[in-house]
């Protein structure tokens, strides 16, 4: 039975760990580049934060599955 419990903390470390990456993104220098080249990246700033939420979600229900 262990084995099984082991298996499926790994598979939720999977998922945690392939959401996190979200919020590694530098935005700030993206908007930094953007601003000198006359781009607007406010959308896309705005869907970042909003998947930055979701991951947050994602995380807590994995972390929760895991106790």
């Amino acid at each position: 039975m262990d084995w099984r419990n082991d298996q499926r903390n790994s598979e939720l470390y999977d998922i945690i760990d392939l959401v996190w990456h979200v919020e590694e993104l530098d935005v700030a220098r993206l908007r930094e580049l953007c601003d000198d080249h006359g781009i607007s990246c406010e959308k896309f700033v705005e869907v970042w934060r909003d998947l930055c939420d979701e991951a947050h979600i994602i995380i807590n229900q994995a972390e929760e599955r895991m106790h």
